[in-house]
């Protein structure tokens, strides 16, 4: 059992390490998810057994000793399912004590990098239409281009930041709408078919915001379109620039929360200095007859 803790210890942190760092760069670049990151760490995880395995168990056997068993006692039920038992029991340990190697990488830092991950051009790609037409009394925001982790994340808090609300959302994937209406045109088919081949894992997509302000309960004015369209458009192509603004908001909130209590305890103190009471003292009760 005590070869095998090593043995779980030393899978673990090589899985997270390797699923780490291929997640940092491979996933970055192509655009794999942390999924298919551990499992390639794996894959280099079972690689390092192969090689360390017999080492590890050379290196145990030295420092506890050999087995003294015979071949009879080895053959044993008991002996066997000890053994198994053991094994099971070692490797558990060993994983649980490889988790430690969760606290020695930022995953924080991956997902960042992720963020920014937009491919060459992607960031040309962004439309955004603001309509005050289509439904009357609300405004209309529609934003289309590649599908990128956090942007409609960071649209919504573009939006909340400009003071408006979001009544209603709707997601279309367009290049479903696409290959559907390209089977209509031979021309199209062949345009579709080709930019599929070449960029096989690029997807788009078309969200429509039906949004209010928060003010008013009304549509956005006309004069402020543009300035709402031109937010809507910045935080669509820089998501990660919305998720800090989100975490500032959110230190800012808590910061608020405690100068609110500080201002309720002074205000407390200033009215108990403002007010002076005398309260009358006690009557003795008259002595009786």
């Amino acid at each position: 059992a005590v070869p095998m803790i090593g043995f779980g210890f030393m899978d673990n942190t090589i899985m997270i390490h390797a699923g780490h760092f291929v997640d940092a760069t491979l996933g970055v670049t192509f655009g794999l998810s942390t999924l298919a990151a551990a499992g390639i760490g794996q894959i280099a995880s079972g690689i390092g057994g192969v090689i360390f395995g017999d080492a590890l168990d050379g290196i145990f056997s030295r420092a506890l000793g050999s087995r003294h068993m015979t071949k009879a006692q080895k053959a044993m039920r008991s002996s066997r399912l000890a053994g198994v038992a053991g094994g099971c029991i070692g490797v558990s340990v060993g994983c649980v004590l490889g988790l430690v190697n969760l606290l020695l990488v930022d995953e924080a830092r991956v997902s960042q990098l992720k963020l920014r991950a937009l491919e060459e051009g992607q960031e040309f790609e962004f439309e955004v239409e603001a309509d005050n037409e289509r439904h009357p009394g609300y405004t209309t925001v529609t934003v289309r281009g590649p599908d990128v982790d956090g942007v409609l994340a960071s649209i919504s808090a573009a939006i909340a930041s400009a003071g408006c609300s979001v009544v209603e959302l709707t997601a279309e994937n367009r290049d479903k709408a696409k290959r559907g209406d390209a089977m209509d045109s031979e021309d199209g088919s062949i345009a579709t078919m080709v930019d599929h081949l070449v960029h096989p894992n690029r997807t788009h997509f078309e969200d429509v915001f039906l949004i209010k302000d928060r003010a008013t309960q009304q549509a956005i004015g006309n004069d402020d379109l543009d300035g709402l369209a031109r937010s809507v458009l910045s935080a669509a192509k820089d998501p990660l620039n919305s998720h800090s603004l989100k975490n500032q908001l959110e230190a800012m909130r808590i910061e608020n929360d405690a100068l609110v209590k500080r201002i309720t305890i002074l205000e407390d103190l200033l009215d108990r200095r403002q007010i002076k009471l005398v309260p009358s003292a006690p009557r003795q009760e008259s002595e009786e007859k």
